[in-house]
């Protein structure tokens, strides 16, 4: 295993914990307080626990090499559990307004509001310092999985703040504000939802990267040897870079030349993109004299 793919699943296995610590504390807290404000926040962390054990699921076959049935590898399985934890988090903001509507009604009031203040604290501490490793581990290997799960917590952050101030007014009797941050928190978790399922839906129709796509124009036309290139084509699928394009060659030059330049190019995209694939075609051009 690549010291990338431990780091991935180090990452993985990280917001298992966090995600299991902060739905004990919180539904405890919860059933003591009676607040709809934590309750998404719970839900949000149940919803964490769910797709970072998914995560986990599909990384450890995503980062699995190619195989006679899967020439490309399985990178795209990270895409897919990135599209299925953006549906959950759908299902949860729907369960969460729902229920600030019901409580709304009811007029429901919350008690211990100084218990919710300590588990959002305490919610804050602990999710930090994931997001910070989280990060590291992004830097390191583009994992989508990795980059999704850390952009949800990353919200969490202030998700958690904005439910300790509303527990820490809830305190002053300001009941309703509780309902109001809950569809709040509602609302949030669809606009991450939509974040993270246009990325895996980008991916998994392997859009177009022109950033991509110049850098390594640049790089080819830069190489020595090289007349130039076309029909640069890039995608991702995970973590995994796939790039194909024509390297334009002088028709005099021996194969094995030809060969030697078209290796020399490779080596420099591969040591710029750790995890590219890499396919040159060899065209004959004519070169002025």
């Amino acid at each position: 295993m690549s010291s990338h793919d431990h780091l991935s699943r180090q990452a993985t296995l990280a917001s298992i914990v966090v995600a299991v610590i902060l739905i004990i504390t919180k539904t405890w807290v919860y059933w003591a307080t009676g607040s709809v404000s934590l309750l998404g926040s719970l839900l949000d962390s149940l919803l964490d626990g769910v797709t970072s054990f998914m995560n986990f699921i599909a990384l450890r076959y995503a980062l699995q090499p190619a195989d006679s049935d899967h020439r490309y590898g399985h990178g795209k399985l990270e895409s897919i559990a990135a599209l299925a934890q953006s549906a959950f988090m759908i299902g949860s903001a729907v369960v969460l307004v729902l229920n600030s509507f019901d409580a709304m009604l009811d007029e429901r009031q919350v008690v211990n509001s100084e218990w919710g203040v300590a588990v959002s604290l305490f919610a804050i501490i602990l999710t930090l310092a994931l997001v910070r490793f989280q990060k590291y581990v992004v830097s390191k290997t583009r994992s989508l999985i990795v980059e999704a799960d850390s952009l949800h917590y990353q919200g969490d952050l202030l998700m958690n703040g904005a439910v300790m101030i509303t527990m820490v007014l809830v305190g002053f009797g300001i009941f309703w504000l509780d309902s109001v941050m809950a569809v709040g928190i509602g609302a949030f978790l669809c606009f991450n939802a939509w974040k993270v399922g246009a990325r895996a839906v980008e991916e998994l129709m392997d859009q177009q990267l022109p950033e991509v796509e110049e850098k390594i124009e640049e790089l080819v036309r830069s190489s020595q040897g090289s007349e130039g290139c076309h029909d640069v084509r890039c995608r991702m699928a995970g973590p995994n870079l796939f790039v194909q394009f024509h390297l334009e060659l002088d028709e005099n030059l021996a194969l094995w030349s030809a060969h030697e330049i078209g290796d020399r190019i490779e080596n420099r995209i591969t040591s710029e993109y750790n995890n590219a694939d890499v396919i040159i075609h060899l065209d004959p051009v004519k070169v002025a004299s």
